[in-house]
């Protein structure tokens, strides 16, 4: 398994998307009551993230490196590192080079180490010990700490001191379909891509 980095710091023009969509995909288990019908849901704090973009139409000279880029894939044997393109920054006012406080697994929240006041907004996009994580609500650092509660549950702990990244804060993920560049005479139709955010 390869890591193939995504172009689009070199090549805007062609792989910055066209459109963009982010689904957290929670895996839960429901069960119905056979006799009152009352129901029950467990979370099973396995939480990931699914990645849909289209690509714009390009000319055949600009179409050859997505046409590298998807194929150099190999389906989903290699992956790539991804991040919101809906916010590559964040709404708030956290900056610089945050760290975390120890996390366990599964909680529903992380404290950060922040200069009081900064802030983080709901939808903003934090990165920390590889997980791509959402923040639920608006919070303020005070005392050197901010609480920020999360949409996504973690997946594994999170040591002290982990860095955490606010600005363009990436997951890894495989192709979670068959994308193709498809040429026309002149130019090719735009290309879309589902990617499915990568467990190890």
């Amino acid at each position: 398994m390869t890591l193939i980095v995504y172009p689009v710091a070199t090549a805007p023009r062609i792989f910055l998307p066209r459109s963009f969509s982010a689904e957290l995909q929670v895996s839960q288990r429901a069960f119905s009551s056979p006799y009152g019908g009352s129901e029950q849901v467990v979370d099973l704090l396995n939480d990931r993230w699914a990645f849909s973009l289209e690509l714009a139409a390009r000319t055949h000279a600009e179409a050859a490196a997505m046409d590298a880029f998807v194929n150099g894939m190999r389906g989903m044997s290699n992956t790539t590192e991804l991040y919101h393109f809906g916010r590559p920054t964040n709404a708030g006012t956290l900056a610089g080079s945050p760290t975390a406080q120890a996390a366990v697994q599964g909680a529903a929240s992380i404290v950060l180490n922040a200069t009081t006041g900064q802030t983080l907004k709901a939808g903003d996009m934090i990165g920390v010990a590889g997980l791509l994580l959402q923040v639920a609500s608006d919070c303020t650092a005070a005392s050197g700490a901010i609480t920020v509660p999360l949409v996504n549950r973690l997946r594994k702990a999170v040591a002290s001191s982990a860095p955490v990244t606010v600005v363009k804060p990436v997951a890894t993920f495989r192709l979670a379909g068959a994308p193709r560049v498809v040429y026309v005479p002149g130019y090719t139709d735009a290309v879309a891509m589902d990617f499915m955010e990568f467990i190890a």
